[in-house]
């Protein structure tokens, strides 16, 4: 790493960087509890909205934890490549920019779509150039977790704004 020779800038660093990540972490945990409330109970005692809203607090318990080892300066030794000093700027705005097809394409289409080209462009981010793999894990993937979230969780699978998809998707999970 490029430091003045200071050994205190380079502590520094590393408790700017932990507490970048845990306010990070921490607004999506909160972001992510929100979100958990907004889906319908049940009478079981555990519904649909439990493994969702374990999750988000486990997020933010984990985001705190970040919080509370920078404020007592025990933030962790950083590898090389670590932080942004050395980063790769046009990964991270590829990571975000992916994050942002999810959202479009769910928005627009659904979940099942926005799985798949989520992934491909993921792929392609980080450096793989095999069309007929990303595509294929894409699938793959996006019929996983359909199954999964949608079959056996039995989670909500909203509507695509501009195309429902649902009618598409329904024999994956067995619904009507």
């Amino acid at each position: 790493m490029r430091f003045k020779g200071d050994v205190l800038d380079y502590q520094k660093y590393k408790i700017k960087v932990e507490y970048g990540v845990s306010a990070a972490v921490l607004a999506l945990g909160l972001f992510f509890i929100f979100q958990a409330f907004t889906i319908e109970t049940s009478r079981e005692a555990i519904g649909p909205r439990t493994m969702p809203l374990i999750l988000a607090c486990c997020l933010s318990a984990g985001g705190l934890w970040l919080a509370i080892r920078a404020a007592t300066g025990r933030a962790g030794d950083l590898k090389d490549g670590y932080g942004f000093l050395e980063s790769d700027v046009k990964r991270i705005f590829s990571v975000i920019g992916c994050g942002l097809i999810f959202v479009t394409l769910f928005w627009a289409f659904g979940y099942f779509t926005a799985l798949i080209f989520t992934l491909v462009a993921m792929l392609y981010t980080f450096g793989v150039r095999n069309w007929l793999v990303m595509i294929l894990a894409g699938i793959i993937l996006a019929f996983a977790f359909q199954a999964l979230f949608m079959g056996v969780m039995l989670l909500n699978d909203p509507k695509g704004a501009l195309i429902d998809m649902r009618p598409y998707t329904n024999w994956i999970t067995g619904a009507q």
